[in-house]
């Protein structure tokens, strides 16, 4: 009787602890989740993105009159990018060439090219910058920005172009 006793307790400080170590993989598994949600979050003009070597705010979006006499693309609108870009990481980092836009019917647009910002920003300073693009289709579009040499996911940052 002692020993059905002994086998009973045992089995069940074994499932005990089984079910302690399972216990933490779940909230691991949902903060997991969850940090993947806020960084797929859709930001908008006056967020910010924060990458492992820079932090990228949307300043504003705007359409502007201005043309490039040259340009052969004829785009319906062009809009112009402000925004600010800040240095975390200990080089130079290389601007200018780090912003994808999509038109409202999600078509990939081309650089517009008017008076656009490029160049290289010191460690841990800032630099205001403006990138213009032609769009075809107004609506939402989205403004896509990532270092350019990074592997981090793009910010996507969602703005109605009237």
């Amino acid at each position: 009787m002692k020993k059905l006793f002994y086998i009973g307790a045992l089995s069940t400080l074994l499932l005990a602890a089984c079910g302690e170590e399972a216990a933490p993989k779940e909230k691991d598994t949902t903060q997991s989740v969850q940090a993947e949600a806020e960084k797929s979050k859709t930001l908008t003009v006056g967020d910010t993105a924060e990458f492992k070597d820079a932090k990228f705010t949307l300043k504003a979006v705007s359409t502007t009159d201005a043309r490039n006499e040259f340009d052969e693309t004829k785009p319906n609108q062009v809009i112009k990018i402000e925004y600010e870009l800040e240095n975390l990481a200990k080089d130079e980092l290389s601007y200018g060439m780090d912003l994808t836009v999509y038109d409202g019917a999600g078509n990939k647009m081309e650089s517009y090219a008017l008076d656009n910002s490029m160049g290289a920003v010191a460690s841990g300073k800032k630099v205001q910058g403006v990138q213009h693009f032609g769009i075809m289709e107004g609506g939402k579009i989205e403004i896509h920005y990532a270092p350019i040499i990074s592997f981090d996911d793009a910010a996507v940052f969602e703005v109605e172009v009237k």
